[in-house]
């Protein structure tokens, strides 16, 4: 059962995040892989760099702790691939696996041609983590797994290291060494089945308990997924990535697929650049930048600036305080003009008046 598990899982993964290309084909001419070149780390609590990395299903959810990798639906997943490859190199992630049946949390590095590097969290088993690797998708031996103790796995993050030369593979957890691999072994079908070509990480949450799987799947995830638990968080802290080449790109020469065929191109990783462009520069660093003397021209500036605001502003308010005195003294000695009201008030009072009902002319005294 332990063989056909394994077998069942790289056909799962191949079908979610298989190539696009196959450089062993003969019929096909495939790009050449972009190289990281360099050592990074990414944290995962701020949107990542869509030139370096390709959400390829579903969103990320940033929080304080790290970059949500959520099923909320029915038989959706995630995916997040690498726009860049290393060829030999380090990958470490700090995970809290999904918890779920039938839900499986991944961390991989994968080649074009199917070589494979894996760590996987089976959703229904919180207090373990499986390592596995494949050489050109050759299932022809399928005792490759290894499965490692983990504490709470799904409420704490955990350290997952993978070491990856041309002569063997380490799988760490928590800085501790918990598996190793040779280049020349049995396992490996004496470096037939050793992963050995340039590879992307590919971090995903997917649903394998799902009715269109193999049984062999299926009984692999711990049965079918119960969507009314939705939803299926992975969480993922920070990725940190080491490049053993530095160069450009990496190409395939023929179709052997063996390290010694993939020519490493010099020149400037686009991936690094990118990596080491600078930011743009905040207010407060571009004057930081600026040099003593110009800072006492601009501080001079700026106080002649104020001094010349100042005086324009006391000489517009001693203009508007003369204008208005002249304005009020001028309205001062105008003859003020009768008020209609208070003549019709006076007219009206005359002919009530004593000389308004006396008939005629009279002379004084009579």
């Amino acid at each position: 059962m332990l063989g056909f598990r394994h077998v069942a899982l790289l056909g799962a993964l191949v079908g979610l995040v298989s190539a696009d290309c196959n450089p062993l084909n003969t019929t096909t001419t495939c790009p050449a892989d972009p190289a990281l070149g360099t050592e990074h780390t990414w944290l995962f609590n701020s949107t990542l760099d869509s030139k370096l990395w390709d959400m390829q299903t579903g969103t990320l959810e940033y929080t304080s702790e790290g970059a949500d990798f959520v099923i909320k639906t029915e038989n959706a997943s995630t995916l997040l691939v690498s726009n860049f490859y290393i060829f030999f190199g380090i990958m470490e992630a700090h995970v809290k696996m999904a918890k779920g049946a039938g839900i499986i949390s991944s961390v991989i590095l994968q080649s074009d041609d199917l070589d494979e590097i894996d760590w996987e969290w089976v959703g229904y088993n919180t207090s373990e983590v499986q390592s596995d690797f494949f050489g050109k998708g050759n299932t022809t031996t399928s005792d490759r797994g290894g499965f490692h103790a983990v504490a709470n796995a799904d409420t704490e993050f955990h350290n997952y290291t993978s070491y990856w030369d041309k002569d063997r593979l380490e799988w760490w957890i928590d800085q501790e060494l918990v598996r190793t691999v040779n280049y020349s072994e049995a396992l490996t079908v004496y470096g037939k089945n050793y992963p050995q070509t340039p590879c992307q990480v590919k971090i995903s949450n997917w649903p394998v308990g799902i009715p269109s799987e193999s049984i062999g799947n299926i009984e692999w995830g711990g049965g079918l997924v119960n969507w009314s638990d939705v939803p299926f968080t992975m969480t993922v802290s920070k990725v940190r990535v080491q490049d053993f080449h530095t160069g450009k790109e990496y190409v395939y020469n023929g179709t052997s697929g063996s390290y010694e065929s993939i020519e490493v191109v010099s020149g400037n990783s686009t991936a690094q650049a990118e990596i080491e462009k600078q930011p743009a520069k905040t207010l407060a660093q571009k004057w930081a930048d600026l040099g003593t003397a110009a800072h006492i021209g601009v501080y001079c500036g700026a106080a002649a600036f104020a001094a010349i605001a100042i005086a324009g502003f006391v000489f517009y308010c001693l203009r508007q305080r003369r204008q208005g005195r002249l304005e009020r003294a001028l309205g001062e000695g105008q003859p003020q003009a009768p008020d209609p009201t208070e003549m019709e008030t006076y007219k009206k009072q005359w002919r009530q008046s004593d000389w308004a009902t006396r008939r005629g002319y009279q002379a004084v005294g009579q």
